[in-house]
Parts: C-alpha cells; sequence; structure tokens
C-alpha cells in the first residue's frame, strides 16, 4: 500500500472569526513546531526562561500574532485565539474547536462533553454555507 501525499490528508487551515473577519492561521513549519513542542514539554524557553501561553502561541501563529495585534482585537479573543491554536498543535482539531466554542470553562466542556457522550448532535456549530448567496463578510485575512 503507498501512502497518500501529506497535503492530501493534512488537516483544514485553522480558520477562526472574529468580529465579522476570519483570521487563516498557517501551517506550523518544522522548525517553529519542534520549537513549540520543547517548550511546551520543558515549560521553558530556549533561554531558561519560563514559557508562557502567549510565548508558545506566538510562535504557533507566526505573523499572524502581529495582525491580530494590528486590528486591534480585544484581549479576550486574542486569548481564545493562544488557547486554540494550542489546543489544534497539541491535540487536533475537535480539542481546538471545543476550546473555541468554551474558553476552556470546565463547566462548558463538561456539558460538551456530556452531550457527545449522549451521542446528542455536535454543539460545535459550523458555519452555514454562503454559496450563492450575497454576505457583507470581510476577505479572509491570510498571514505570511
Amino acid at each position: 500500500m503507498a501512502f497518500k501525499d501529506f497535503s492530501d490528508i493534512a488537516p483544514d487551515p485553522l480558520e477562526l472569526p472574529i468580529d465579522g473577519r476570519t483570521y487563516t492561521i498557517p501551517a506550523v513549519s518544522a522548525a517553529d513546531g519542534l520549537k513549540a513542542w520543547q517548550w511546551i514539554h520543558s515549560g521553558k524557553k530556549d533561554d531558561g526562561q519560563p514559557a508562557k501561553v502567549e510565548d508558545i502561541a506566538g510562535i504557533l501563529l507566526g505573523d499572524m500574532q502581529q495582525k491580530l495585534i494590528k486590528d486591534n482585537v480585544s484581549w479576550q479573543a486574542l486569548n481564545r485565539v493562544y488557547l486554540t491554536v494550542i489546543s489544534d498543535f497539541t491535540n487536533g482539531r475537535r480539542s481546538a474547536e471545543a476550546m473555541w466554542e468554551t474558553g476552556g470553562d470546565p463547566k462548558a466542556l463538561e456539558r460538551l462533553t456530556e452531550s457527545a457522550r449522549r451521542g446528542e448532535a455536535n454543539t460545535i456549530q459550523k458555519p452555514a454555507s454562503t454559496n450563492g448567496t450575497k454576505t457583507s463578510r470581510k476577505k479572509p485575512v491570510e498571514a505570511r
């Protein structure tokens, strides 16, 4: 059996909607991914200082972090982006979706988990298709 090319099976880019704009988070390079992984697992940056959430998220976001700041998103939105990109990086897309929807709130996560156990419909809503309809949404923001 031949393996499929990674680009054919890789997850879609992470797209996070904030205030009517969609921010497309670029794929993490191998070098940045290895650095982030090391910082997450050691708890320290290369200089020995503690690795904070914003340090790790900054690596994973690349230039998009500056774009979010330049666009003057709220601290709450930026913090949710941080938590979501780290969750996507460490635990995958489902975890990232749950983090985006709940912000890591234990009670909200518990409700989400309980509904999944009961086999209820996915409580994480995907945006409705806008194919064939006009929309006033701004174009996605691309980094790099």
